[in-house]
């Protein structure tokens, strides 16, 4: 498959765009939109985001990844291949995580350029025709590079990210913190904005109306209203800190 991880939205040409490019020049391969609404401009939150949602993908995969708030300067674009699947898209920090997760991988450097390319638009005019070639299994021309010397090396960046990296489309935050399998069990309070909370195992086992953190689905902790938005209840956006600590 090629899945699409970007912040283009819905709303105008972009998504559109890209996607059109990849299916033209990939007509036979499954072509997944991942998300569409990645942190805005963030590729800081989005390499949690995307790092968490890896347990999506199968060796082979391609995922084409666009949030590129510095496209058209020095940053360069990049492959990532991590366990069998190749990540596409620009080195700024996006793929830093599945970095530090993989096992085993490579990065190179896309060395492809065509002439026609704009200066704004890189995802339609480089990255999609790229992931494409990768997944068809044709030559493209790309150079090895040191992990070490990427153009953004955010070596700063902590493991886990004790913030909001996302808010769907409920109102309930996805943290960069990694939850554990029995998360519930650990008896650990969160904060946020100097209100607390206390964990459950899903919204069914609190009251409606009521506050929590819990492992989510991809294995994050996230802080959820039960039939409530959390977001409005706690004050919360992107960037918003979040604390963990145990119960007294």
């Amino acid at each position: 498959m090629i899945l699409i991880f970007s912040d283009f939205g819905v709303i105008g040409p972009y998504s559109g765009a890209m996607r059109a490019v990849v299916h033209r020049n990939a007509p036979d391969i499954t072509v997944c939109d991942l998300m569409v609404d990645a942190p805005d401009r963030n590729p800081r939150a989005s390499a949690y985001l995307l790092a968490a949602l890896s347990r999506e993908f199968q060796p082979g995969d391609v995922v084409l990844c666009v949030v590129d708030p510095g496209v058209g300067s020095q940053r360069r674009g990049i492959v990532v291949e991590c366990g069998g699947v190749f990540y596409v898209g620009p080195d700024n920090g996006l793929f830093e995580i599945l970095i530090r997760w993989s096992k085993t991988c490579r990065v190179r450097v896309i060395n492809w350029h065509p002439e026609n390319a704009s200066a704004s638009f890189h995802g339609r005019d480089i990255f999609a025709p790229v992931a494409c070639m990768i997944a068809k299994g044709e030559p493209v021309a790309l150079g090895d590079i040191d992990v070490g010397l990427r153009y953004v090396p955010p070596q700063s960046w902590p493991d886990e990210l004790s913030e909001i990296i996302y808010i769907d489309s409920y109102g309930n935050l996805m943290t960069g913190l990694l939850a554990a399998p029995g998360w519930q069990n650990r008896n650990l309070k969160l904060l946020i904005n100097g209100q607390s909370l206390s964990p459950a195992r899903t919204f069914s086992d609190v009251a409606l109306g009521q506050g929590f953190h819990y492992r989510n689905s991809i294995g994050l902790c996230e802080v959820a209203v039960n039939c409530g938005r959390a977001d409005q209840a706690f004050g919360a956006e992107i960037g918003t800190a979040v604390f963990i600590k145990p119960q007294n």
